[in-house]
């Protein structure tokens, strides 16, 4: 016999259905994914989204396509405002770097019953980025038949006076308020309709750089330093601390720690570690070597024979400054190796040559007309006016032979001559090459003593040479040789890029005027890394479509905005020539940008720095014609050549009247006998 069933109580089929209908929400709230709010490189939109009145900002285009609501208490008399609020949720993780304009802002606000938008009010904005507060009115877009265009505001300048910085954490809201004058219904359009939309130039997720954590003065991290990289990030006022263990009988341990390259506005100011043993006990400041590699700092710290044992070794950051850092290690055993930083060489002296292509091997100097021969020439013209002096045996002499020497001799050794002299004198306004590397300086220092703020930033040292845009930049080299690249083109090599001493440049500015440690390290490797960039690529656009035969090259450019590379600390090449086109120079550039470029200083008892260069291969079709190079050549070509052709036939009048001379007297001989 089967069972009988029986119904189950009303409160378990409710329970029942409840667990089911959870089950279906858990379900339904899996599917919706999940809302994503940020500012950084990598989202740079933010889109203004409302979920069932909840409005926010949104790197997703979604939720309800549109907001509206009728107004039909709204007169001229007694305006309705409307304020709208959207606000970043989540909350801002990543720090970012904010930019000085906003590239777009659309809102697409319409009037339900204006199908032309002549009644559209104005709508006042306003942004908060951090502590930068933004305040804008957009007027209402001009009316369209069947269309109501968005409002809209392009390149607007960001008020950053309180700081450029956005950190995690930080209010990011845009408030909408309009006026409606009338009994209308607004209507805002959302789900990626209105949006703004701003160009992060940096950013870093400080949660996901600072790996190190948990590491503090009360819990140290264990670490391995030698034969190990220890990676972290200095977030603010962040302290890191890590224990390590140091073997005894030690010439020297020596921490080396590459810090990411980062723009200055948030950078570290990588002050010296505090290392202390295993009674708490700091020891002896290390000797520091800082370089640049590549776009990232380096910084070798080696400490001088340290007892054996555990020590901390402890960093602390400042407060809105944020970089991660990877670090290792090395050790030097008692009585090997020197007592100075390991390999360091101290020489800092730019050679030339790195990129100098083609047929280098067929290199000449240039074979001008000087004042020799002038000399020459003036005293043919002497002979040749003196030959009317005499009576000549051929009226062909004195009629076509010796005014065509007189005229070649003239063109050729004089006046050609005296042109490419008055060329090699300098041009009002033209500096020489020491005077432009001097001024490159300055401005560098510049910047350092002004923190790079204001008109002092990346852009007043940043560009090619030291030159801001629109700045026109005239100067003078000294042509050594010539070689053909090969094309029916030719590569100068002068003497001012035959060794420039980076060390007397450096080092006499800072004799000059002083700065903080911090500032001077700063300054002596931005510098040289500057002006090494700069002498590779100056070295390249030495380009002529013709063999100069002059000594001198005038330089002669107009500068204008490029892209510049290298971090936004400091960038280089943020300026080009004019006259030549950006694609040209983008290709350039990357043909010539060095695979590797250091630059170091060592703080060791020793005023030097040291550049090593790992060049790019670099080929002829590589090189660009720059224009702006004047060579001073003669007002023709090869006037040395024309001049001494003026000399042959001056000296073939002179065999021929000897000849006829010697025949008349050999007939006059005879007639007489």
């Amino acid at each position: 016999m089967q069972p009988e069933t029986m119904p189950k109580p009303a409160s378990v089929r409710d329970r029942g259905m409840a667990k089911r209908c959870w089950a279906l929400l858990l379900f339904a709230l899996l599917l919706i994914p999940a809302a994503s709010a940020e500012l950084s490189m990598d989202e740079r939109r933010l889109n203004l989204v409302c979920n069932a009145g909840d409005c926010t900002l949104s790197n997703d285009a979604a939720g309800d396509a549109m907001i509206s609501a009728e107004e039909r208490n709204a007169n001229p008399a007694q305006p309705v405002t409307v304020r709208l609020e959207f606000q970043l949720r989540p909350d801002q993780v990543s720090v970012a770097l904010l930019p000085t304009v906003m590239e777009t802002l659309e809102i697409d606000l319409r009037i339900a019953e204006d199908g032309l938008g002549i009644t559209r009010p104005d709508v006042y904005v306003e942004l908060i980025l951090g502590p930068s507060f933004n305040d804008w009115t957009l007027p209402a877009p001009s009316a369209s038949l069947g269309a109501q265009s968005p409002y809209r505001l392009d390149n607007a300048d960001l008020d950053l006076s309180n700081g450029r910085i956005l950190g995690p954490g930080d209010q990011v809201l845009l408030r909408i308020e309009f006026d409606i004058s009338n009994p209308v219904t607004w209507e805002l359009y959302l789900a990626g309709d209105s949006f703004l939309e701003l160009p992060i130039i940096w950013s870093l997720d400080a949660e996901a750089a600072n790996v190190d954590e948990p590491t503090s003065i009360s819990e140290p991290k264990e670490i391995s330093l030698i034969g190990s990289t220890t990676f972290g990030g200095l977030m603010g006022a962040d302290v890191d601390c890590f224990r390590l263990d140091v073997s005894a009988n030690l010439a020297s341990v020596t921490v080396i720690i590459s810090w990411a390259a980062t723009p200055i506005e948030v950078e570290q100011a990588h002050t010296i570690p505090v290392m202390r043993d295993g009674s708490d006990k700091a020891v002896d400041e290390p000797e520091i070597r800082t370089r640049y590699e590549g776009e990232s700092v380096v910084d070798e710290l080696r400490f001088i024979e340290p007892e054996g044992g555990e020590y901390t070794l402890c960093w602390t950051g400042a407060e809105d400054r944020y970089q991660s850092y990877s670090f290792t290690g090395r050790t030097a055993m008692l009585g090997i190796g020197a007592t100075t930083p390991e390999e360091f060489t101290g020489e800092a002296t730019w050679d030339g040559g790195i990129t100098q292509v083609g047929r280098v091997s067929e290199a000449s100097t240039p074979a001008g007309a000087g004042v020799f021969t002038m000399g020459v020439a003036a005293a043919g013209i002497i002979i040749a006016l003196g030959g009317y002096l005499v009576p000549l045996s051929s009226p062909w002499l004195p009629r076509f032979m010796l005014p065509m020497a007189m005229i070649l001799l003239l063109v050729g050794g004089i006046i050609s001559p005296a042109v490419s002299i008055s060329n090699e004198t300098q041009n009002p306004g033209e500096m020489t090459f020491d005077d432009l590397l001097d001024e490159r300086i300055n401005r560098i220092h510049q910047g350092i003593i002004n923190n790079d703020e204001g008109v002092y930033g990346p852009q007043h040292y940043g560009g090619f040479l030291g030159a801001v845009d629109g700045e026109r930049l005239q100067f003078m080299l000294t042509i050594e040789s010539t070689h053909p690249l090969g094309d029916g083109r030719w590569q100068i090599q002068v003497e001012e890029l035959e060794s420039v001493d980076f060390d007397k440049l450096v080092f006499g500015k800072l004799q000059e005027a002083r700065l903080s440690d911090e500032n001077e390290v700063r300054f002596i490797l931005r510098t040289g890394r500057l002006m090494a960039l700069d002498l590779i690529l100056l070295e390249s656009l030495l380009i002529v479509d013709a063999e100069p035969t002059g000594d001198i090259l005038h330089v002669d450019w107009t500068m204008t905005t490029a892209p510049g590379i290298g971090s936004l600390s400091a960038p280089a090449w943020t300026t080009r020539p004019d006259s030549i086109p950006a694609d040209d120079w983008a290709k350039l550039t990357a043909a010539v940008l060095p695979e590797l470029l250091s630059v170091s200083f060592c703080d060791c008892g020793i005023d030097a720095m040291e550049l090593s260069i790992r060049p790019s291969e670099v080929y002829a079709n590589d090189l660009i014609l720059p224009g702006g190079l004047v060579t001073s050549d003669g007002m023709i070509p090869h006037d040395f050549w024309v001049a001494m052709t003026g000399l042959f036939v001056l000296a073939s009048a002179g065999y021929v009247e000897k000849a006829r001379r010697d025949e008349a007297s050999v007939i006059a001989g005879r007639f007489f006998d």
